[in-house]
């Protein structure tokens, strides 16, 4: 498949609003390309080189994008820069000076190697080489693939193409319908690399798929706690459980294969370098591989207490690393072992997997295993919740003694409380925001005087809208949001959002807030659970808490699903 090819479809992608329609557009593609092809063109379609997990990036930002631009179309540097001010878009900038065909388009194999070799660049001269390579492939485009190919450099694909979306796709382009859907995603599961999904598919069919393990350097999609409203509704369900705390960290998935360490977050991205002192305390446990499911929290040795979320979450950031880590140095709470020597343990029972972790990290000061405690008491488990809140963490959560590690699942084999509210929810709602309005008077000086936010859709792959929030910020706060949005801002209403409400901006679905609200309504207008036989569901009362960027994406929003059951939850008590 020539790269033009491949551009010619992400045009139709773009134009399209329907979810139907991308996977139908994306099926095609599949059908179309050859084994060698598949995982570059699903790597593509993402603005990546390789799976998420792998830190591999292009390292070309705007302003280098500017200047090859520039040289590959033989343009004034400042009439380049000018243009893009009026486009405010760098692929549309691309495609507005590169000429409108070529007579010979690389092939997307060859556009992807050649993006690999510009990412794995290093050493004396390599920004100046990475420029030179993008601007040499840069000119061997035509209009539409040039501006591709500066979305994918930028990881701004403006598709709407979800993981479900690529799941879905390709199973409509082996099978004509959506039934090999279960055994993809299963397979992601323990994975999390689509490309390799994709490729297996085609060289060994549903065995191939069957036979993906997990291995260590593979991260797994982390398993998720449901919720239930008290402690009385815990032990109902669960019968007897393993209580532990719920810390307000960053979730880690922590990978030993030999010598190789290798730290993951929620969202799959590699942590690997921001943790020193997670990585030398997992170098020297007693196991040739392992991985490790914990809660990473700041830890200040001074005053022997725990640090606030933002400033765990400042520990990311990529200079000034070794000082932090000896300034603030982290913890990892373990709460479970999913591998051990060569060993898949995620279908052992939970009490018999923790039983593992604590023996791996008895001698270990920095992973430490979380607090078990076990109980089939209501008024015990109510009071181990409040114990925890009282020593500032989020609440607990807890599980099921016989339960197997289920990668990707969110089901009542965990169970969270959190510290109550004063309204009639007992639980933040995570939202993603679609969209602000400018607002008037004094919050029309902030930039953003509103926010249209959502919740996640997993059956349809679609953010669907449940509030307007106005209230949690301090002045500074909108202006300063306001300033993470215009990043975001898109002409038209992305493709994956579903949305009776129109505001003065769209954005992509990429920011997620943490909210409180007194309680979940019925609305004619909301389409979060709308259907043709029932109202959506809104928030009243709702405020801004927090942004939880740092260690969610969007698909980690609140679901439907979950709104739901809180919904009902509601009405019962």
């Amino acid at each position: 498949m020539k790269f033009v090819e491949l551009a010619a479809n992400l045009d139709r992608m773009e134009a399209t609003s329907s979810r139907n329609e991308l996977v139908r557009i994306l099926s095609d593609v599949y059908r179309a390309s050859s084994e060698d092809e598949l995982g570059p063109i699903t790597y593509l379609i993402q603005g990546r080189l390789a799976p998420f997990f792998e830190p591999v990036e292009i390292g070309l930002g705007p302003g280098l994008l500017l200047a090859a631009i520039s040289t590959a179309y033989a343009a004034k540097k400042e009439d380049v820069v000018k243009l893009n001010k009026q486009t405010g878009d760098l692929g549309i900038t691309a495609q507005r000076l590169a000429p409108a065909s070529k007579r010979k388009s690389p092939t997307v194999v060859e556009a992807h190697a050649r993006l690999y070799e510009i990412a794995k660049a290093g050493g004396a001269g390599s920004q100046q080489k990475k420029l030179d390579g993008f601007t040499s492939l840069l000119a061997d485009l035509d209009a539409t693939s040039a501006k591709h190919l500066v979305r994918i450099t930028l990881g701004k694909m403006r598709l709407g193409i979800g993981d479900p979306t690529v799941l879905d796709a390709l199973s409509f382009a082996k099978k004509g319908d959506r039934s090999l859907r279960p055994v993809l995603e299963a397979a992601y599961n323990r994975t999390s690399d689509l490309g390799l999904i994709a490729r297996t598919l085609w060289e060994r069919g549903e065995t191939g798929l069957d036979a993906l393990k997990v291995r260590a350097g593979h991260p797994l999609r982390p398993q998720l706690a449901e919720r239930l409203p008290n402690p009385e509704a815990v032990i109902k369900k669960l019968g007897t459980v393993g209580v532990q705390p719920k810390y307000d960290g960053l979730r880690v998935q922590i990978h030993k294969d030999g010598d190789q360490v290798k730290l993951f977050s929620r969202n799959l991205e590699s942590w690997t370098d921001a943790f020193p002192e997670l990585v030398a305390a997992a170098s020297k446990l007693k196991a040739k591989s392992v991985i490790l499911d914990g809660e990473a929290i700041a830890y200040n040795p001074e005053s022997e207490e725990y640090v606030p979320f933002q400033e765990t979450t400042a520990r990311r950031r990529k200079e000034g690393i070794q000082e932090f880590a000896e300034q603030v140095p982290l913890r990892a709470f373990v709460f479970d072992v999913m591998f051990r020597d060569g060993t898949d343990l995620t279908q052992l029972p939970y009490e018999r997997r923790f039983a593992i972790a604590q023996e791996l990290l008895q001698k270990s000061d920095t992973l430490v295993t979380a607090p078990l405690t076990k109980t089939d008491s209501a008024e015990e488990l109510t009071r181990e919740l409040l114990d925890n809140i009282s020593r500032g963490l989020e609440g607990v959560v807890a599980k099921r003694l016989d339960s197997p590690y289920q990668a990707g699942a969110r089901n009542f084999n965990w169970v969270k409380l959190k510290r109550n509210t004063s309204g009639q929810l007992n639980d933040t709602i995570d939202v993603v925001l679609l969209g602000y309005y400018r607002g008037k008077g004094k919050r029309a000086e902030f930039g953003a005087g509103a926010l249209l936010a959502g919740v996640y859709d997993s059956d349809k792959d679609e953010f669907v809208t449940i509030s307007k929030l106005g209230t949690g910020l301090s002045d500074q706060g909108w202006r300063d949001i306001h300033r993470r949005l215009t990043s975001l801002e898109v002409l038209e209403k992305p493709a994956r959002v579903n949305s009776l409400f129109v505001p003065d901006a769209w954005l992509k679905p990429e920011i997620v807030a943490e909210v409180l609200a007194d309680e979940i309504t019925p609305s004619p207008r909301h389409t979060a659970g709308m259907s043709a036989d029932r109202s959506g569901f809104a928030l009243r009362f709702p405020r801004i808490v927090s942004l939880r960027t740092a260690d969610k994406k969007p698909e980690d929003a609140t679901s439907v699903r979950e709104i739901r059951e809180m919904f009902d939850q509601q009405r019962r008590r």
